[in-house]
């Protein structure tokens, strides 16, 4: 099979654990990932990520100031999910963060 590259995902990041990407019965690979805080106060913002089967692994906790971006794959970095592989997020404050992912998926 090919790989159609497009955006995956797109929304804000919630105050509770939450799927913000997982690929439905396919392999995904990530080609970016952002996350912008819209808000004036810093938000705390957790990433986390499970592979099917396995338990949840988090990655370091970042805080973003008002109009800060964090940029999750850079220089080149992939991020591959498999089927039923989920990207989870939590921030500070609901509708404060916002985020796109963009990649290709089989």
């Amino acid at each position: 099979m090919a790989f159609t590259g497009k955006s995956l995902a797109d929304g804000q990041v919630a105050t509770a654990w939450a799927t913000i990407y997982g690929p439905a019965g396919v392999k995904a690979i990530l080609r970016s990932a952002d996350f912008f805080n819209t808000n004036a106060v810093t938000q705390t913002l957790e990433l986390r990520i499970t592979r099917s089967g396995s338990a949840a692994r988090k990655l370091p906790r970042v805080t973003l100031a008002q109009n800060e971006t964090l940029r999750l794959l850079t220089d080149g970095e992939v991020l591959v999910l498999s089927t039923l592989d989920v990207l989870q997020a939590q921030t500070t404050t609901a509708t404060a963060v916002d985020y796109t992912i963009t990649g290709a998926d089989e």
